[in-house]
């Protein structure tokens, strides 16, 4: 069983509303809100009744980079950024996900769950953390485990307009799809 450290944190309103920006506004005040150190320690910022679980941004640096995603197949983040703190090189990550799945340390949905994302400049949110500028990046993505671009008619390039399949075939596959403008 993969076994996260979980530690309670005190946090600012903002630092929690901030996380959950990606998500749209139906669903923010209902998520769970984490952190994820670099050593990828789990650290409980809010437990909300929601499906989403968000990782607020790491501070410290000029960049925002807030991710929400279900909690159904947030074990699975967990686990990488785990494996990346740990030095595991990118080209061995899905094969280290999918060996501790097979042993059963690591338990995560197989069905299509929503995955949310902001990131840019940090300089690109309002001052009270509510808003941002076009400078911000905000993108919806579709986990569907195993699904390979063939199988969902979609395109795998990046360098096209979104919808589009990253990681065909992984673990980590998945439809990403342009954020709406707000």
């Amino acid at each position: 069983m993969l076994i996260l450290l979980i530690g309670a944190a005190v946090t600012s309103s903002t630092a929690l509303e901030t996380a959950t920006l990606p998500l749209p506004p139906e669903l923010r005040a209902s998520a769970s809100v984490v952190s994820i150190d670099k050593a990828g320690k789990v650290t409980k910022l809010r437990d909300g009744p929601g499906k989403m679980v968000c990782i607020a941004d790491t501070s410290g640096d000029e960049t925002f980079d807030a991710r929400c995603y279900h909690r159904d197949f947030i074990s699975v983040v967990y686990r990488m950024k785990q494996l990346v703190a740990a030095g595991v090189p990118e080209e061995q990550l899905n094969a280290r996900l999918e060996k501790d799945l097979k042993a059963g340390s690591l338990r995560m949905t197989m069905k299509p769950t929503a995955g949310y994302r902001m990131l840019g400049p940090i300089t690109a949110l309002s001052k009270d953390g509510t808003g941002w500028t076009s400078e911000m990046w905000r993108w919806q993505s579709i986990h569907i485990p195993h699904a390979t671009a063939e199988d969902l008619g979609v395109i795998t390039k990046n360098d096209v307009p979104m919808p589009y399949v990253m990681s065909s075939g992984e673990l980590w596959a998945h439809v990403m799809i342009n954020g709406p403008a707000e």
